[in-house]
Parts: structure tokens; sequence; C-alpha cells
């Protein structure tokens, strides 16, 4: 079973990528929406956890689905691939962290390069840059894939970032937030949050919540780029995985 979430597709690619045959692929973001936390495990089988890094750590969609996951077994073998646009620093660490309170063992832990989505930040790269990464990190997913089917080890880097998580959410407020009247009220961005931070009123976005994940699904996959983050993305690009068509998950 492989655990994910994913914002503009990078994370929804690896996971795609990774899965053995019969494999379940179960979307952290929904089921954190659902409430549903448990899930039964067949004698032998693995489980994985694909999710992106933001500010050098965890969100809140993966921390708070790890924090009240429940297994009905310990997983045979453990592993995580945390995509990224630059490194991870101690992110893998801080799951391996929070799933020994569970007495799950980390085994197998790496980053995955690839485009970078935060347009909050800095502009995007050519799209020439964004096909060089994807191909890559295709080369590379087989590498990951092959390793884990063998079940090596390959244990968390560095010390748990957990401690960076108020940091994280000084950044996460969505004030800055607003639509311009190239909004054509399709409501994608508000199905899109994970957070439920969105909500459609006479047509148009409004973001009902102080704080969201800051995963960059509404301003990214806008199929009409109207969603702008204060006056530093008017003019930055945006970025979508190919995985991602017609603006939903899977």
């Amino acid at each position: 079973m492989i655990f994910y979430f994913t914002a503009t597709g990078n994370s929804l690619m690896a996971a795609k990528a990774l899965l053995e045959e019969g494999e379940r692929l179960v979307d952290m973001a929904a089921a954190r929406k659902a409430g549903a936390y448990n899930y039964d495990l067949a004698e032998g089988e693995r489980v994985g956890f694909v999710f992106p890094v933001y500010c050098y750590t965890m969100g809140d969609v993966p921390v708070d689905f790890v924090r009240n996951l429940t297994l009905n077994r310990h997983p045979s073998y453990t592993f995580t691939v945390v995509t990224c646009g630059g490194g991870i620093g101690g992110t893998a660490a801080f799951l391996g962290k929070e799933l020994r309170k569970k007495g799950i063992t980390l085994s197998y832990a790496t980053d995955l390069l690839m485009p970078d989505n935060a347009v909050f930040y800095y502009d995007t790269k050519s799209d020439a840059h964004h096909a060089d990464r994807l191909g890559k990190a295709t080369v590379r997913l087989e590498e990951i894939k092959s390793d884990l089917s063998e079940h090596k080890e390959k244990r968390a880097k560095g010390l748990s970032s957990g401690w960076l998580r108020p940091f994280y959410h000084a950044l996460c407020g969505t004030k800055p937030f607003y639509v311009t009247d190239k909004c054509v009220g399709c409501g994608l961005c508000a199905r899109n949050c994970p957070d439920g931070a969105i909500e459609m009123n006479e047509g148009k976005p409004r973001w009902i919540k102080k704080r969201c994940e800051k995963c960059g699904a509404c301003i990214n996959r806008c199929p009409v780029r109207a969603i702008e983050h204060g006056k530093g993305t008017v003019k930055r690009g945006r970025y979508v995985n190919p995985i991602l068509k017609g603006g939903d998950n899977e």
C-alpha cells in the first residue's frame, strides 16, 4: 500500500511509478478529509509514503495522516520517497520519528528531485528544464523501484525537521491569495484544496481559513491563471505535472 499526497502531480507520478501489481494507492488528502485513517494490511504487505517537502519539513496533510494512521498489523517493509525542488533536509527523519511512535521502522528513505512548484517564492523554470527533470526523475524512479523490490535499507539522513514546523506555519497564511477577473467560476481550486480552505461564493473562490497547506494546487492548477498570491506571482509561471489531466488527481 502506498499513501501519497500531491498538489501539482509530482508525488502522484512518483507513487504510480512505484506501485507493484495489485498494490493499493491511497490519497492522504482525501483520506484526511473523510477521516479515513484505519487500514488493513495483508500479511507481508509493505507500506510506502510519497509526498512533497515544504520548508524542509512535512506539511500538515502527511503529518496529520501519519499521526492518525492505524494499521491492523506492522508492514513487512516501510519506505518513503520525498519529492522536492532542491532538498528535503530532515523531512524523512521526521517521518521516521513519527512512525517509530507506532512501532514502525522506516527502512528506506530517499529524496526525488522534481520540477519546483513554489511560485509563491520564485519563478518556475522553462519547459525544457521541467522536461529534463522529469526525464531524470523517471530514470531515478526505476532505480528506487528496484531497491524497494529487493527490500534494501537506506536510513533517513540528518536530524528530524519537526522543529521547523512553526516556521512553515508562519508562511501558510491565506491572506495574500486573491482572484482576478479572469476567473470563470469552475471551482477547481476549491475541489483541489486539501484543507477545504476555499469555498465558492457567487461563482468566485473565497479563502475561508486563515491558514492552509500552502501546497500550490490552487494557484498552479487554475486553468485560466486567475489566482495570484500577493504581487510576486503576477509575472511568474505556473507548473503542473503532465500526469494531471482535466484537473483531477487520478
